[in-house]
């Protein structure tokens, strides 16, 4: 039985798959996803002996139609487990299907991936749009062969009951990848003067004026990283003049920033129940009998390394000691603390520390509520000019349209729900209070 697909009679004549592994190779692996289009197709059921690739664009073969394999892969196939599913959703268009391995455990890959004629190519033609259309064909089916045999003990530990795996795999996906996929437009010779040398290959992720980050979900705590082409998004300086760079495609930016976000999830955690009408830091100051900006640095400090004696009988950092305390219990005695999107145990973090573990549970808390109100958010923007652009943790940037009107952006505060400090400006470093 042949196992290279290129013609439309071969598909035909596979009979339907059960659950598969499948891997979608683009033209060059290190171009943003959105910027680079299907090269081959490999996938394999889980109980068969080999896998199969489908061509779609390579130097080798004929070409399958790209609508008609998406279908009936749509069509002929179970669960489609993937090793990065916000990624596979720039090509395949059935996200429903896709069951992202690495949210049950990461593969390590290093002796799978060492094939020397891809690495030859790679070393060679890094940046060439199309290098995997050079590599043979059966180089790339002996990775994709390799890879199976990592990533499949994985994928049968799945249990359909995992509530974490499925937010995951469903909401946290589904969002990130909606907000990737918009990109950001930036003025392109600013963008290049301004990172110069540091920027080696910038056509990886900028295109016609547009940059493309990239959210990594695999984290150590659930809190998604977005750092891409030697570029921290989640970080940008605001002294550097990097900032300049981000312009807004329609009227302006837009950025509504929760104020106090994290003392408010943890307030939620133990049932402190913070005023919704006034700063967070003013009423901790207020209660501690200090300044709010005092207030802010002595919560920061207690927060993340440990409530200090001389507050632990002071309102609501009391209470976040006795839940630090429960906390740090469990994860001793029962070997593990869960959140909804986050799995911490003690087995895989042997340097935990009581101080530690909150922050870990602060940032997955902080994941799992966003998510849900980006998931909003969304679907509020659906059919909306203006477009969600860039996300940082507590603050949310908007590339806005003013034929959207203003009720739009009441709208979008309402949905969010905490107090929030709203910024507007015509670059991303240009943003004042409203």
């Amino acid at each position: 039985m042949f196992y290279i697909i290129e013609k439309q009679e071969q598909l035909s004549q596979l009979k339907p798959f059960e659950d598969c592994f499948i891997r979608f190779i683009p033209n060059n692996d290190n171009f943003h996803p959105t910027l680079s289009p299907l090269s081959l197709i490999y996938i394999r059921p889980l109980s068969d002996h080999k896998g199969y690739i489908l061509c779609l664009s390579h130097t080798e073969s004929f070409s399958l139609d790209m609508s008609v394999t998406l279908d009936w892969l749509n069509t002929n196939t179970g669960k489609l487990w993937v090793m990065d599913k916000k990624q596979a959703m720039y090509w395949f268009p059935y996200p429903d299907k896709l069951y992202d391995l690495e949210f049950i455990e990461h593969p390590n890959l290093i002796e799978a991936l060492n094939i020397p004629a891809i690495t030859y190519y790679y070393s060679k033609y890094i940046n060439l749009p199309n290098v995997n259309k050079l590599i043979p064909i059966s180089k790339h089916y002996e990775e994709s062969e390799r890879i199976f045999n990592v990533v499949l003990p994985i994928i049968q530990k799945y249990r359909a009951d995992d509530v974490i795996y499925a937010f995951n795999n469903d909401n946290l996906t589904r969002v990130f990848h909606n907000i990737e996929a918009n990109g950001i437009k930036v003025d392109k010779q600013c963008f290049i003067d301004c990172y110069g040398e540091d920027l080696k290959y910038p056509e990886f992720n900028l295109y016609k004026g547009r940059i493309y980050s990239q959210y990594n979900l695999y984290t150590t705590t659930g809190r998604p990283s977005n750092t891409y082409n030697s570029i921290n998004f989640a970080a940008l300086n605001k002294n550097n003049g990097e900032r300049l760079c981000y312009r807004p495609q329609n009227t302006k930016f837009i950025e509504f920033d929760i104020q106090g976000y994290h003392p408010r999830l943890i307030g939620e955690m133990i049932k402190f129940h913070f005023p919704v009408d006034r700063n967070t830091y003013d009423y901790l100051g207020e209660l501690l009998g200090v300044s709010q900006q005092e207030a802010k640095e002595l919560t920061f400090k207690q927060l993340y390394g440990g409530i200090w004696s001389e507050y632990q009988n002071k309102p609501f950092f009391k209470d976040v000691a006795a839940y630090v305390d429960d906390l740090w219990e469990t994860f001793q005695y029962g070997g593990y603390v869960k959140t909804e999107n986050k799995t911490f145990k003690r087995s895989e973090l042997p340097d935990m520390t009581p101080a530690k573990l909150l922050n870990y549970v602060i940032q997955s808390a902080e994941t799992a509520t966003n998510t849900i109100l980006l998931d909003g958010i969304l679907r509020e923007l659906k059919d909306k000019k203006t477009k969600l652009v860039l996300y940082t943790y507590d603050a949310f940037l908007f590339d806005y349209a003013k034929e959207d009107g203003t009720q739009l952006l009441t709208e979008i505060q309402d949905i969010i729900h905490y107090p929030v400090n709203v910024k507007q400006g015509n670059t991303y470093h240009g943003l004042n209070k409203i």
